[in-house]
């Protein structure tokens, strides 16, 4: 007999969990390493969105974006967007020639889990690894019932905004099958204010994007599973004028292919997998006003085999190999960037559960160059309901392919980033009558040496800019208080962040004792909601504070405030399931720029249904 559909509320509050991800490294040897999760009362708000927005609203972590519909990066705790990586079901996915991954063009509808890892872990997710990690997953297979699945969901919005995504999932016996699509338009015809204060209309600002995601697996024995994923996007979209210009003709088009095979058996004992993934990134550009036409495709691929060994009172093994080629076809050319690892991890609880600890190395050559990752980290649980935790990991970048190699402005002589990074902390978890309460401080430091980045005027190039100090600190906070069908909750996110010169290769620059660019020292999330029977209603509120745009912080963007409000509504229909969403954002219609001379719109909304059938 099927299961009567529930329509009651999670909470919407973002939790920090363990277990964030499917990864076996992230959730068995990760140990002192902070990862934070969103609910899925969280994702429910955002279903028509993408992963870029919702991390700026809710999130402490400082998402670059180029306006409405343009690149949006992500850094964690100062270090730069391209060493900060992005992990779709354990497999990198950063765009392998520019090193970064763009959030803005990630649906969050794709996507059923959302989590980021923060600070480095070199040795389990490879060089690169420096700052942080965003986690995406899709939902693991089911096989003991016959069930079928239908959603869809629609919306529209401000600025000729429209959006719809339809996802259908089978299983029975053997098989599960999960089909997903996603599309979406805009006109982005909003409203600005230039730097002489003159009021204009956002012009050449349309975008159409369109996503299709599928996931198979088969069971072969009882926790022996292979699988396939296929997830195609494409992203057509116009670049509006900076302040600085007149108008803009420049579009843009992306489009991406992402398939990855994996296998697991899992038994009392051991796990064995192994995946393996190839991906086609392909970006064209054009400006028809300087009669300029760009295309740039580049090609990846990685596979991983691991064994995972429960040893008793010993703790776990994990022992795997990790391989990755990516090359970019230039002319009659081709650049490589190879790497093969050998790596490993170790994790036991001591002390009756209380100790953890974890230690994990990693053997890496990159086109023949050899290097050592290692790492550790441990928690300690005072009480059942206190925990500190620890971590330390040496870190590595190698340079991008378009860091080295791109014309005009490209540079062969890039020496790698490399260093380490440090941090600790402590959670407090404590409920009394109707209240609980959460909160979870960090105190990080990293030092890197070599740090990349591009300089220049008309030709800009990658230099290594010599050493750069990162360290603050990071807070969480939560309070939750129940009474009958109601539930109220605030949740606050503060970071401070020092990312300093401390030395610099090129003399008289003005960059030493100074903040790297796009590097706001203050940043935080606050949310207010409150619940009742089958609605809930949220106050989001941000503060991004000064981004310095030059190395001697003679230039800069002012702080900026943002309020969005979110409404959702859940209500049983005839057996199914109506959620109903509204979404208004920047309430205070506050003027501002993410990135320099990109304005931001004003107050918008989007209206959204979603129907389980």
């Amino acid at each position: 007999m099927a299961q009567k559909k529930q329509a009651t509320l999670d909470s919407v509050s973002i939790k920090a969990k363990r277990n964030a991800t499917n990864d076996i490294r992230l959730n068995d040897f990760a140990v002192g390493q902070k990862t934070i999760t969103v609910s899925t009362k969280t994702m429910q708000l955002y279903n028509l969105q993408s992963v870029g927005t919702l991390l700026s609203q809710q999130l402490p972590v400082f998402v670059k974006s180029y306006s409405f519909n343009g690149l949006a990066t992500i850094s964690f705790r100062g270090a730069s967007a391209a060493q900060s990586q992005v992990l779709w079901n354990g497999i990198p996915i950063q765009n392998a020639a520019l090193g970064v991954a763009d959030v803005s063009a990630l649906p969050v509808p794709m996507i059923n889990k959302i989590s980021i890892a923060h600070g480095g872990s070199g040795a389990l997710l490879g060089s690169g690894n420096v700052g942080g990690a965003l986690l995406l997953d899709n939902e693991q297979p089911e096989f003991d019932t016959k069930v079928h699945k239908l959603s869809g969901c629609i919306g529209s919005g401000s600025y000729g905004q429209y959006n719809g995504s339809i996802k259908s999932t089978l299983t029975h016996n053997k098989w599960f099958v999960s089909i997903n699509t996603f599309a979406q338009a805009a006109k982005n015809n909003y409203p600005y204010t230039n730097t002489t204060g003159a009021k204009h209309t956002m012009t050449n600002g349309k975008l159409e994007s369109y996503s299709a995601m599928l996931n198979a697996a088969y069971q072969l024995k009882p926790n022996n599973t292979i699988g396939v994923s296929l997830w195609t996007q494409q992203y057509k979209r116009e670049i509006p004028p900076a302040l600085f210009e007149a108008a803009s003709v420049k579009k843009q088009e992306d489009q991406s292919v992402k398939l990855l095979a994996d296998w697991q058996m899992t038994q009392t004992k051991y796990t064995l997998y192994a995946k393996s993934s190839f991906i086609v990134d392909r970006i064209d550009y054009s400006d028809a006003a300087v009669n300029l036409q760009t295309n740039n495709t580049v090609y990846q691929y990685y596979q991983e085999t691991g064994w995972k060994q429960h040893m008793g009172k010993a703790g776990q093994l994990l022992l795997f190999v990790p391989v990755q080629r990516a090359w970019l076809p230039d002319g009659n050319d081709t650049q490589y960037q190879n790497r093969v690892a050998l790596a490993g991890a170790w994790s036991v609880k001591l002390l009756n559960n209380k100790l953890g600890i974890a230690v994990q190395s990693r053997a890496e050559v990159i086109n023949n160059k050899q290097i050592f990752l290692p790492g550790a980290g441990a928690t300690y649980a005072i009480t059942d309901k206190w925990q500190l935790r620890a971590n330390a990991q040496r870190s590595y970048r190698v340079p991008t392919l378009n860091e080295l190699y791109y014309f005009p402005g490209g540079n062969p002589r890039l020496r790698p980033e490399q260093g380490w990074s440090q941090d600790v902390g402590h959670t407090l978890k404590t409920s009394k009558n109707k209240f609980s309460f959460y909160h979870d401080a960090s105190i990080f430091n990293r030092n890197i040496n070599d740090w990349i980045m591009w300089l220049g005027g008309a030709i800009w190039t990658p230099h290594n800019i010599a050493k750069v100090h990162s360290r603050g600190t990071e807070t969480e906070n939560r309070i939750t208080y129940t009474t009958g069908k109601w539930t109220l909750n605030t949740d606050v996110y503060t970071s401070y962040i020092l990312a300093t010169t401390t030395e610099s290769y090129i003399q008289n620059d003005g960059s030493v004792g100074k903040q790297i660019p796009y590097t706001p020292r203050y940043n935080y999330r606050m949310n207010i909601g409150a619940s009742y029977n089958s609605f809930y209603l949220n106050y989001n509120h941000s503060y991004t504070g000064y981004r310095f745009i030059t190395i001697d912080e003679s230039s800069w963007l002012t702080p900026y405030q943002c309020g969005n409000i979110q409404l959702l509504y859940t209500k049983p229909f005839r057996g199914k399931i109506l959620q109903l969403s509204a979404q208004v954002n920047n309430v205070w219609n506050e003027q501002y720029s993410v990135a320099g001379y990109r304005p931001m719109p004003g107050t918008n909304w989007l209206l959204g249904i979603v129907a389980h059938l």
